[in-house]
């Protein structure tokens, strides 16, 4: 008695429509997910540029204690003068001791940290100018605002560094840019 066996012949894959309804399902997960991480990294880009600026104002501000004297923080446009036309702290900023109490890195002043080009899709605001300035004491002569926008997104998020006179710092959530 000879028996055949009967094969049955299995395909193994995907067809064409279960192809397509895949592609089309990883199609609208990915058209979902792209607003929200492009909405993610501008915010991260935000809260790092936040940072940055809180680190170096409490620098400025401690070394002032530290030193006893004047340390005065300005925004740069070539990493080696103060900008006084005020072109922007995104550009960059020195932070030094300031021995002539004017607010502008020359002559004797010693350079303690230089920021260079935070990022091209920030804006860095300081509401009272170009310069800022802590006393050996840590206080500062004027109270304001750092504002840190994300040119991009249209400035509809931001943060704000708020100072007090007494050289306190705390950050704050905006909206919007002003």
């Amino acid at each position: 008695m000879y028996r055949r066996r009967a094969y049955i012949c299995r395909q193994r894959g995907v067809s064409l429509v279960e192809l397509l309804i895949a592609l089309a399902m990883a199609a609208i997960l990915v058209s979902v997910a792209v607003p929200s991480m492009k909405l993610f990294i501008v915010k991260t880009r935000i809260a790092t540029t936040t940072d940055e600026v809180y680190g170096s104002l409490m620098l400025a501000r401690s070394e002032a204690i530290k030193r006893q004297r004047t340390v005065s923080l300005c925004s740069t446009l070539d990493n080696a003068t103060c900008d006084e036309t005020n072109g922007g702290w995104h550009h960059g900023w020195l932070i030094f001791t300031d021995e002539s109490d004017d607010g502008v890195f020359n002559g004797r002043d010693q350079l303690i940290r230089r920021v260079s080009d935070v990022s091209n899709l920030i804006s860095i605001t300081w509401n009272r100018g170009y310069n800022l300035r802590f006393n050996s004491r840590g206080q500062t002569t004027q109270a304001g605002t750092f504002q840190v926008c994300d040119r991009e997104n249209d400035g509809l998020d931001a943060k704000a560094i708020v100072i007090s006179m007494t050289g306190r710092l705390r950050t704050e959530n905006q909206g919007s840019c002003s």
